[in-house]
Order: C-alpha cells, then sequence, then structure tokens
C-alpha cells in the first residue's frame, strides 16, 4: 500500500512512515464505512466516494479525514466515518499531528501510551455520543501528560478504569479535559489545580472516591465543572468560591447514604447491601428527568428511609423490585445490580441508558422480569455491545425486553435455556448471526419477536415446537430460504409476521392456524423463482383480520379466501394472475384492499361498492380493462384510490371527479 508512488512519494521517508502508520490503524476497522446513525448529519462513507477512499489508487493527501502538510500528516480526523477499530501503537510515530479526531468510530482495545509521543498535539478526541459509541478500556496511560501542547483531551464515556493519573497536570495549555461517564476510581488527583488555564472539567459519573481537592479552587477561568455521579466524600472546600466564572457547577452529595441511619437500619447486613447496589446504579446515571418525581419523600437521598426512596419494592428486609421506567436521562447499569439477589423485577426503560449490559445481570436467579428497552417515540435506551450470554441463567424469567437499543453481535444460543420465558423482545437492534435453533426450548413462551435487526439464514424449524405462542414477529431481517411448514404446529398464534428474502411456497401447514387475526408474509418481490400459488387452506383463517403476502406469487387468487369475512385489510401483491376476483363484494368489512403490481385481467366490479367500510383501494399495475364503474364513487370512506398501470377504456367517470380532492383524478399512491 504506502510502497505505491501513487500513494505517496517515496522519495519523502517521513510520509512513507506515517502512510504505515495510517494502514495500520485503517486495517483494524470491521467496516471502513458510515456508522452515523443520526438521521439529521450528514453521512461520510468511503465506500461510495473514490476520491476519498483509502487505498493503493488514490493519494494519501486525499484520504478521507487525512490533512498532509509540507509532507508530513498533520491532522487525522474521522469522527462518525468507520466502525468498531482499535488504536495502534503506530498512531506514536505520527510525530507532527495536531489534530487526532477518533470519536464515534466504535473504537475497543486500549489506549497505546505510545500516544505520548505526539508532542505537537492540540486536540486528542477519543469521545463518544449517546447514538454512536468508543468502548476503550483499561487504564489513562500517564504518558499521555507529555502532552504539553494540548488544549483539548476527551474521553468522555467510554469504559476507561483506573485512577486518573497525576501526570495530567502537566497538561498547563489544557482548556478542555472530559473524562465523565467512565469507571475511573481513586482519588481526584491534586495535580489537576495546576490546569489554571481550564474552561471546563468533567469528571461526573465515575467511581472517584475521597475529598474534592481544595486545590482545584485555583481554577480561576473554569466555566464548567461536573463532578455529579461519584462516591466523593467530606465537605465542599471553600476554595471553590474563587471560582466565580462558574455557570454549571454540577457536584454529588457527599455523604454515602448507605451509611445513615436515617436510610437503612445498620444492623441490617443484606439491606445495606442492597443499598450499595441501588446507590451504584443512581451514581452511574447522569441526571434526573421530567418524569422524576417531585416529591421529596420518594427521592434516593442520604435523609430518606431507603423504603421511600422512588421505585423501589423492599419485602421482608431485601429489594424485589426496581421500577425505574422513564426517570432518569442518561446513564450506564451499574454491574453491583448483579448482588440484588432477591429482586424479581427490573425495568429501567426509557432512561437514556448507554454502555454495555453488564454480565453480572446474569445473578439475578429469582429475576422474574428484566426491561431494558426503549419507549416509543419518547425515551430511548442506546445500550450497546452483545446481549451477554450470562442472561441464561435467569431461569426464572418470564419477560426479557431489549427492544430498539444498539445491541450486536449474535443472539446468545444461552438465552434458550429460559424455560419459564413467556415473552422475549430484541426487535431494533444491529443483532446478527441466526436465530438460535434452542429457541425452540421455550415451549412457553407467547411473544417472541426479533424483527428489524441483521439475522441470517433459515428460520429454524424448532420454533415448531413453541406451541403456546401468540405473536411471531420476525419481519424485515436478512433470513431467507422457505418458510418452515413446522409453523402449521403454532394454533395459538393471532400474530404471524415473517420477512424479507423469504422464497418457496407458502406452507399449506399455516391454514391449521384457525386463531390467526394478523398473517404478514413479505418474501422475495421482484427476483427469484415464483414461489407457487397462494393455498386455499388459507381460506380455514377464518379469525384473520389482516393478510399481507408481498412475494412472488403465482396464479389465481383462491376463491377460498371470500370465506375471511372479518377480513379488515387484504394486500396480495406481486405476481398473481387471472380474473379479478369477482366474491370481492362478500368482504364486507374490508377497510384496506391492496391487489398492486400483479396481472389480473377482466374488469372491475361495479358490486366493490358493497365494501362500503373501504378506506383505500389500490389496483395498480394490472391488466385490468374496460370503462372504470362509476360506481366507486359512492365508496363515501374511500380516502385513498391507485388505478393506474392499467388498460382501461373511456374517459375517467365525471362520477369520480365529485371525490374527496385527495383521490381525484391523479389516482394518488396508495399502500399497505
Amino acid at each position: 500500500m504506502c510502497g505505491a508512488e501513487a500513494v505517496v512519494d517515496q522519495s519523502l521517508p517521513q510520509l512513507v512512515a506515517d502512510c504505515k502508520a495510517l494502514w495500520a490503524f485503517y486495517s483494524t476497522f470491521d467496516n471502513k464505512g458510515t456508522f452515523d446513525n443520526a438521521p439529521d448529519t450528514v453521512a461520510w462513507t468511503i465506500d461510495v466516494d473514490p476520491a476519498a477512499a483509502w487505498n493503493d489508487t488514490n493519494s494519501i493527501k486525499n484520504w478521507y479525514g487525512v490533512t498532509v502538510v509540507d509532507g508530513r500528516v498533520t491532522r487525522l480526523e474521522i469522527e462518525r466515518a468507520f466502525e468498531g477499530g482499535k488504536l495502534v501503537p503506530e498512531l506514536g510515530n505520527l510525530t507532527d499531528l495536531r489534530v487526532l479526531d477518533l470519536g464515534n468510530t466504535g473504537l475497543t482495545g486500549t489506549i497505546p501510551p505510545e500516544l505520548g509521543n505526539l508532542s505537537k498535539l492540540l486536540v486528542l478526541n477519543l469521545t463518544s455520543s449517546n447514538w454512536i459509541s468508543n468502548y476503550l478500556s483499561g487504564p489513562i496511560p500517564p504518558e499521555l501528560g507529555n502532552l504539553t501542547k494540548l488544549h483539548v483531551l476527551d474521553l468522555w464515556q467510554n469504559e476507561i478504569s483506573g485512577p486518573i493519573p497525576p501526570e495530567l497536570g502537566s497538561l498547563t495549555n489544557l482548556h478542555t479535559l472530559y473524562l465523565g461517564r467512565n469507571f475511573l476510581s481513586g482519588e481526584i488527583p491534586l495535580e489537576l489545580g495546576d490546569l489554571t488555564d481550564l474552561k471546563i472539567l468533567s469528571l461526573s459519573s465515575n467511581d472517584l472516591r475521597g475529598s474534592i481537592p481544595q486545590e482545584l479552587g485555583n481554577l480561576t477561568n473554569l466555566e464548567e465543572l461536573y463532578l455529579a455521579g461519584n462516591e466523593l466524600t467530606g465537605s465542599i472546600p471553600s476554595e471553590l468560591d474563587r471560582l466565580t466564572r462558574l455557570s454549571k457547577p454540577r457536584i454529588s452529595s457527599i455523604q454515602h447514604p448507605c451509611e445513615s441511619e436515617e436510610v437503612v437500619d445498620q444492623s441490617s447486613t443484606q439491606l445495606i447491601a442492597d443499598c450499595e447496589a441501588l446507590w451504584s446504579l443512581y451514581r452511574a446515571l447522569d441526571s434526573k428527568s421530567a418524569y422524576y418525581p417531585d416529591n421529596p419523600t420518594e427521592a434516593w437521598s442520604n435523609t430518606n428511609p431507603i423504603e421511600n426512596w422512588y421505585g423501589v419494592t423492599i419485602t421482608d428486609g431485601r429489594v424485589t423490585r426496581l421500577e425505574l421506567e422513564l426517570v432518569f436521562n442518561g446513564g450506564r447499569i451499574a454491574p453491583e445490580l448483579g448482588n440484588l439477589s432477591e429482586l424479581e423485577i427490573l425495568n429501567l426503560a426509557g432512561n437514556g441508558l448507554y454502555g454495555s449490559i453488564p454480565p453480572e445481570l446474569g445473578n439475578l436467579f429469582n429475576l422474574r422480569q428484566l426491561d431494558l428497552r426503549s419507549e416509543y417515540d419518547c425515551c430511548y435506551n442506546h445500550l450497546s455491545g452483545p446481549i451477554p450470554p450470562e442472561l441464561g441463567n435467569l431461569t426464572n424469567l418470564q419477560t426479557l425486553d431489549l427492544w430498539s437499543n444498539h445491541l450486536s453481535g449474535p443472539i446468545p444460543k444461552e438465552l434458550g435455556k429460559l424455560s419459564n420465558l413467556k415473552s422475549i423482545t430484541l426487535g431494533q437492534n444491529p443483532l446478527f448471526g441466526t436465530i438460535p435453533p434452542e429457541f425452540g426450548n421455550l415451549t412457553n413462551l407467547q411473544n417472541l419477536s426479533i424483527r428489524e435487526t441483521l439475522v441470517s439464514e433459515a428460520i429454524p424449524p424448532e420454533l415448531g415446537n413453541l406451541t403456546n405462542l401468540r405473536l411471531l414477529d420476525i419481519n424485515n431481517n436478512n433470513l431467507s430460504g422457505p418458510i418452515p411448514p413446522e409453523l402449521g404446529n403454532l394454533t395459538n398464534l393471532h400474530t404471524l409476521r415473517l420477512g424479507y428474502n423469504l422464497s418457496g411456497p407458502i406452507p399449506p401447514e399455516l391454514g391449521n392456524l384457525t386463531n390467526l387475526h394478523i398473517l404478514h408474509l413479505i418474501g422475495e418481490l421482484l427476483e427469484g423463482e415464483p414461489a407457487g400459488p397462494i393455498p386455499p387452506e388459507l381460506g380455514n383463517l377464518t379469525n384473520l383480520h389482516t393478510l399481507h403476502l408481498g412475494y412472488n406469487l403465482s396464479g389465481p387468487i383462491p376463491p377460498e379466501l371470500g370465506d375471511l369475512t372479518d377480513l379488515e385489510t387484504l394486500c396480495l401483491t406481486h405476481g398473481l394472475s387471472g380474473s379479478f376476483p369477482y366474491w370481492l363484494n362478500e368482504l364486507i368489512n374490508l377497510e384496506i384492499l391492496n391487489l398492486g403490481n400483479n396481472n389480473l385481467t377482466g374488469p372491475i366490479p361495479s358490486e366493490l361498492v358493497d365494501l362500503a367500510n373501504l378506506r383505500g383501494l389500490n389496483l395498480e399495475n394490472n391488466n385490468l380493462t374496460e370503462p372504470i364503474p362509476p360506481e366507486l364513487a359512492n365508496l363515501s370512506n374511500l380516502r385513498g384510490l391507485n388505478l393506474t398501470g392499467n388498460d382501461f377504456t373511456g374517459p375517467i367517470p365525471p362520477e369520480l371527479a365529485e371525490l374527496p380532492k385527495e383521490i381525484s383524478s391523479d389516482y394518488g399512491g396508495f399502500s399497505c
């Protein structure tokens, strides 16, 4: 790569060395494309922009995020551009670097001490956001204290642990120091009081202990100070009164509540231990949201009995329920929660949580409900990393809800050991791999939802063992292959949603699902061999309210579907042929009818006017002929109509021109 003249002028040995350092770093990334999930930001991707690509045909000067001045790399700025790499020691060879901005790139591993060689560095940004995280761990190298020109050091929201090196006190040009939302421990170094140019100091949401150093009173240029969410003790030093520019002081409570007789009976050692676990969680959270109760008797504090703490239930001297849905606004799940050995319900939904799910939660053997989901259209969690296989130890668990986080990796097969599970929701996470066939062991399961993930390969036929299942939703994934006929065993099923990329015939065994209310099958819409006809056995599903088959189907629409008189939505799209079904007027409860993109022939029967509840009608892209029936104008509830792409004769009936404007002559698009 760096030996190519097209990339680097080989007469510039220092630039060749810089190129090798960059390539060593770039080679660690899993995805050389965008990892930008924020919908309102520009998505950069070198995969589609060859002018910015890092490759052996493009000059290093044109590589995305790289700045070259006088034959040396001076800036590396790839925030949000790549995903899942590591910091390599070779980055320490970029000795002319002024800016190293690697925030929000999914970095893992440790911070190499070799970064301390970057003596000209002005900005070091390794931060995370709630949308796109870094996961750097291990200690802060004391060698970073050599970066004496540094103005900005941002390690916000990683998984960095260990003490804050006192050597950081040598960074006397520092304006901004973000170390919050990590797992730093020990005391605040007195040497931070030497950073007299500092304007922002963030140490919040760590595990720092001891007192607040009076030396912080020397930071007279400080405008923002964040110390909340630590285990600090003692009084707030009077020297901090000198910080007259301070606009956002955030300093945590100094006294530990679990050591207070007012909070916990000090003779109850088990409840004290539970209090310690709860307080670890509280310290790992960033702030209370508007949903947090205003009533001070419900506050978590060192003056309020633990029995009155909001969301906490105590039974026989132990914490048994922790229900904090929509209470906080950002923070981590403390591993210490795994010490609440009598906990039965843990609900942290909609609290803006980030970081990983601690494997220590697998110690909660009495847990019946684990709810870490996001709230719809409101308050999201942003948990990332893998689902811990240790959750498979929670054999009393009945409900597991991880909906809409940023969890990745495979679905652990160990979850197949949760024999008491009744509901599992894993959807809207970038999970990959397969649906574990071990899920077929969850015979008490009633709800299984894995929609909108990246799981792939075939639907395991073992799911046909889940005869208590009422909802099976594995729609919008990368699943492929046929629909297992074994799903016809799920006779208690009310909702079945499958897709995309499925192929092969629709099993006639699905006609056994006589309790079904919703059947939604999306397959290969435009490619591959036809999946075959609609099985007439689907006419047995007389409780069906919604039937949506977006499949590469063939053959006519079976008249047996005329028995589905409870249908409110009927969508049969792509590939069907034969005459327009004359019997559709028998489906008197229909509100939505979509037969678009088929090869149906013949006229539209005027009897469709019998469908008095119809709100949407889509017959686009068929081979329908003869005049459009003017009787359609009598469908007084119609709000969506599309008849384009057919071979109708004659003009549009004038009666249709009197329909509401939104469905008049342009026949605007309509879909299910």
